[in-house]
């Protein structure tokens, strides 16, 4: 008893401490959100550039944070815009200024070579990734990514990019393969073949129990399940030559496993989590990251695992490449071609210095974020891919017509293969899909309607004065300014989802779904000069994704088996709800409690 009572006064006084620190910070936050928005105001530097006007009786706490989170992705941005122009500013938590650039010009000098690693992204966002995917391109800033970056690029150069073309068809091939048994096996269920309570993979009990209108023939699947599983597996093998078998085995795999639990920590951010990452990372308070929590745990936990197996990689990739050196082999049809494998061969070139070379933890944090990269942004923007040309049944039926008459064509000319090609080509029912306009123009449009990833933030590292591409009126209406001062240490947002649905630059059917349009792009597309694509979701310069090529082919390659083998159309009263979650995901209204899901109806293509 004597050791219990001075025990508990101990955890009383450290409780009292810490709610003591909490009560100051928030204080100290609150004056300074009442500083921001009173006397501030009128010694910003942006007083000039029109403001949000805020609707929310907490404001000085939220901003128009709350705003932001409700709508779906860059919806309130895109309303805003409209409003107020291509150039305004809003407020962020405790009434931080931010201002939003949907201007084309300004965007191209904040994210240019010059000008890049002088807008790095704020530091809770980085402390985030980087705690969740290490010390890899992703995460990292500065030299630091400057470096790695020099290292990694041939390892997606468009030469190594089009290797990786068989191995993308075959996993499309087992993906379709996989769907049509899925699809069989409802239609069974429909036709009474197999008992009405039956729930397969990747099912939910409202999957099962929709009417469809044709149950001989038609189903309904969760793409997004299935896709998800597909991406791992490409990921997986270009990117380490690693065997998941996702798509038979699930996360049964043990990295597929902790993966799939890392993704779903890092993804599965509400408003609470939002805010709780933004507090943990302000001075005074970063102790909160380690608080124990559910989230966290899991993090910790599929951190450790994943370690663990991309320790074992790098140490198998270097053994591998310590033993070609020593065997002599010099020809590259002989040596690993994996993406890591790249990249580590790269990295103890001996051209390079020691203090060039990535260190073990940096490769560690490669292993990760080409995995988080590689798969669920794919399966992402697939899986929207899918939902607009549902939505577009023309679209969807020009699309398919053009690869069946591509597919058609190749058969005819298969005589005239060599064995050798024909071995290669057995999984590509259209073997060059990058000479198929109407495909290159779909991924074009659903790039630009529905990027997987809608927004990014940056923070000035000094005072930079950034050009605009044209005269803008000030707030209060007394003449114009062409140009905007981002001073020190504050935010600008670059919202990807605004500057594609501009109507000044894309002209008054921005909003629709239009693949044509990149037929004969309007004068205001091409002298925007935006980055080669003309959009800026791959974003620009050095910090662009330096995976884009093989997204592209990705995306290319899956709509091509997946067109040619299914019909797909909405689930009738099923309304999706978009939600940023880092990526783009998609929820049914009134099934959230299923996840994140994207259930089309398949009709199997005669």
């Amino acid at each position: 008893m004597t050791l219990v009572l001075p025990a508990i006064k101990v955890l009383g006084a450290v409780v009292a401490l810490l709610v003591g620190v909490i009560v100051l910070f928030l204080l100290n936050q609150i004056l300074g959100a009442v500083y921001r928005a009173t006397i501030g105001e009128w010694f910003s530097a942006w007083k000039h550039i029109p403001k949000v006007k805020t609707t929310d009786p907490f404001s000085l706490f939220f901003g128009d944070f709350r705003a932001i989170k409700a709508a779906q992705p860059g919806e309130q941005h895109v309303e805003w815009m409209h409003k107020l122009g291509p150039i305004y500013r809003y407020r962020h938590m405790f009434y931080v200024q931010r201002v939003l650039l949907a201007d084309p010009k300004a965007l191209v000098h904040v994210l240019s070579p010059a000008k890049a690693y002088q807008f790095p992204k704020p530091e809770y966002t980085s402390a985030f990734l980087t705690a969740a995917l290490g010390e890899g391109l992703v995460s990292i800033e500065g030299d630091a990514h400057r470096r790695q970056r020099k290292i990694i690029a041939p390892a997606f150069a468009p030469s190594v990019v089009k290797e990786f073309y068989p191995v993308v068809h075959r996993h499309a091939k087992l993906l379709t393969d996989k769907l049509e048994i899925i699809v069989g096996q409802v239609i069974a269920r429909q036709q009474g073949k197999l008992p009405k309570d039956t729930l397969f993979v990747g099912e939910t009990p409202p999957d099962r129990d929709f009417k469809v209108q044709d149950p001989n023939h038609q189903a309904v699947v969760d793409t997004l399940f299935w896709l998800s599983r597909t991406t791992l597996d490409i990921i997986g093998e270009i990117g380490f030559s690693a065997d998941f078998e996702a798509i038979e085995r699930g996360n049964d795999h043990p990295l597929a496993n902790a993966m799939a639990t890392l993704i779903g920590a890092i993804l599965d951010i509400e408003l609470t989590t939002a805010i709780y990452i933004i507090l943990s990372e302000k001075p005074g308070l970063k102790w909160l990251r380690y608080l124990p929590s559910k989230r966290n745990n899991r993090l910790r936990e599929s951190q450790q695992i994943v370690r663990e197996h991309a320790t074992k990689i790098i140490a198998k990739m270097k053994d591998e490449i310590l033993a070609e050196a020593k065997d002599g082999v010099t020809s590259d049809v002989l040596r690993p071609k994996s993406v890591i494998s790249r990249m580590v061969r790269a990295n103890m070139s001996t051209d390079l210095k020691p203090s060039e070379r990535m260190s073990n933890e940096e490769l560690m944090g490669q292993v990760t974020t080409v995995i988080i990269a590689g798969h669920e942004t794919t399966a992402t923007q697939n899986t929207w891919a899918l939902w607009l040309l549902a939505m577009n049944q023309d679209v969807q039926d020009k699309l398919r017509k053009e690869l069946q008459d591509q597919a058609a064509k190749e058969a005819a000319e298969i005589d005239m293969l060599t064995e050798e090609e024909r071995a290669m080509y057995e999984y590509q029912p259209v073997r060059d899909v990058n000479s198929l306009p109407y495909l290159d123009k779909v991924v074009k449009e659903c790039v630009r309607m529905l990027p997987s990833v809608p927004s990014t933030v940056r923070v000035a590292l000094k005072d930079e004065v950034v050009p605009l591409s044209k005269s803008y009126k000030r707030a209060d209406g007394k003449g114009t300014y062409n140009s905007i001062v981002i001073p020190k240490g504050h935010e600008l947002f670059i919202p990807l989802n605004c500057i594609q649905f501009s109507k000044e630059i894309w002209g008054e059917d921005a909003d629709d779904f239009n693949p044509d349009r990149w037929d004969n792009l309007p004068s205001s597309v091409i002298n925007a000069k935006m980055p080669p694509g003309h959009t800026f979701a791959f974003l620009s310069g050095p910090r662009s994704c330096i995976g884009k090529q093989l997204a592209i082919q990705e995306t290319q390659v899956l709509l091509a088996h997946l067109l040619l083998k299914f019909k797909y159309d909405v689930v009738p009263g099923w309304d999706l709800i978009q939600r940023q979650q880092v990526v783009r995901r998609a929820f049914v209204d009134g099934q959230k409690e299923h996840g994140v899901r994207m259930p089309l109806i398949l009709t199997p293509v005669e």
